[in-house]
């Protein structure tokens, strides 16, 4: 009302006053007195170069200067190829229209070490961006004679392009020229393999997944991914594969959720792609149902895909160009907090899970048998693994650690429990 605005009016006028001489309103002949006032502490306010003749603030030109985001290391664990550590140096502009990001992990020499170099155009609605990269990775395989050490080489350049349609929705797409080699590091006699690959991608993403203490818990995220080699450099390897990824989470009582996870491969071709099942990723107390990594050329290298989690088993149960996964979570808070006793060792936000992975991993359709029965008749699963267990997760100095234990199981019997520790955040 009136009369209160008179109040406030009367309030402010007795017990604040304010000087306006720093401050520039309306016309240009304004911000001309501000430079001519003092103000009550004497100090003359200045606009130094930045007005022209008529009195109008000057335009100029904006100038990219690059400052640094990010300058971190990073360290990892990879099951197949172990303990991996990187630095990352992230570079800006102002306005965030341009990334420069660069990547290393140097080893004895350029050869043997990891190296990137990015660049990203933000400016526009539709993103770019181009990289340059160097990779080298080690693993003893096994030969009739016995195992040998690998060396496999990934270099070559990509361009990428995303256009978000809203926040949650987004269009990725991409072409990559990749040069893979295989050498035998313990018998340099042998020639080494050498393969080239132009793979475009097109992708359709959404997410808006809401994130708890170790893992999403509300929200949905999905993926749908179309790739192939078509065989412009050497048609013998040639193929092409289609990806799909959902996940959903239903959050309830505030920390506790349900997590559904389908994922699904397929790739033809003269070289398809390969998938494998079995165990999780970035397992440490790793073990292979086959007797080694299952690269065999490479291909394998490039393209060879985990399908995770799966446990119960070990690691490349079943190998194909084709598989399917479904994964069931119940994620709830198992530790909130725990103070131990003769040392001052506070843990917390200790979540637990329970979980059932149920997935198989085939070649040829006519081939896949998911169930069968056995010498008893009863009904038992065949081509289908199924596994079930429970977990804990927590935060240990830089990790997120993740302890499962899993039987796997045939719809008639268990089997004897595995033991998975493993880092990294859950799907």
């Amino acid at each position: 009302t009136s009369e209160e605005n008179e109040k406030a009016a009367n309030v402010y006028g007795d017990s604040i006053k304010i000087d306006f001489n720093n401050y520039v309103f309306g016309s240009a002949s304004d911000s001309l007195r501000a430079n001519t006032i003092d103000t009550t502490n004497n100090y003359k306010f200045k606009l130094a170069n930045n007005l022209d003749k008529n009195g109008d603030y000057k335009v100029n030109r904006y100038k990219i200067t690059f400052s640094p985001d990010v300058v971190y290391a990073n360290a990892g664990y990879s099951s197949l190829y172990g303990l991996l550590g990187t630095t990352v140096l992230s570079f800006s502009d102002i306005l965030g229209n341009y990334r420069l990001i660069g990547q290393t992990s140097l080893q004895i020499d350029l050869k043997n070490s990891d190296y990137g170099l990015a660049f990203f155009y933000l400016k526009q609605r539709l993103n770019y961006g181009i990289q340059g990269f160097h990779t080298a990775r080690f693993v003893y395989l096994s030969q009739p004679w016995g195992t040998d050490l690998y060396r496999f080489r990934n270099y070559g350049a990509a361009i990428s392009t995303s256009y978000p349609l809203n926040k949650f929705y987004r269009f990725e797409a991409g072409l990559s020229w990749l040069n893979v080699s295989m050498e035998n590091l313990d018998l340099p006699t042998e020639s080494s393999q050498q393969a080239s690959y132009i793979v475009p991608m097109i992708s359709f993403v959404h997410d808006n997944s809401l994130w708890g203490f170790t893992a999403p818990i509300d929200g949905t995220r999905y993926r749908f991914d179309l790739l192939a080699n078509p065989g412009i450099v050497d048609k013998n390897l040639s193929f092409y594969s289609f990806l799909g990824d959902y996940r959903t989470y239903f959050r309830f009582w505030n920390y506790y959720s349900f997590a559904f996870r389908f994922s699904y491969g397929y790739s033809w071709g003269t070289n398809p792609q390969r998938f494998f099942l079995g165990g999780i990723d970035n397992w440490i107390n790793r073990s292979f149902a086959t007797s080694a990594i299952p690269l065999n050329s490479p291909s394998d290298f490039a393209f060879l895909t985990a399908a995770l989690p799966l446990r119960g088993y070990d690691y490349a149960q079943q190998i194909g160009t084709k598989y399917g996964l479904v994964n069931m979570e119940l994620r709830f808070p198992l530790i909130r907090y725990l103070v131990t006793g003769p040392l001052p060792v506070l843990f917390d936000n200790i979540m637990g899970v329970a979980f059932v992975d149920a997935g198989s991993a085939w070649n040829h359709n006519n081939d896949l048998r998911l169930f069968g029965r056995n010498a008893d008749n009863n009904f038992i699963t065949n081509d289908l693994l199924v596994g079930t267990g429970f977990g804990a997760r927590m935060y240990l100095l830089y990790f997120l650690v993740r302890f499962d234990v899993a039987w796997a199981y045939n719809f008639n019997t268990f089997t004897k429990p595995k033991f998975y520790i493993s880092l990294g955040t859950d799907f």
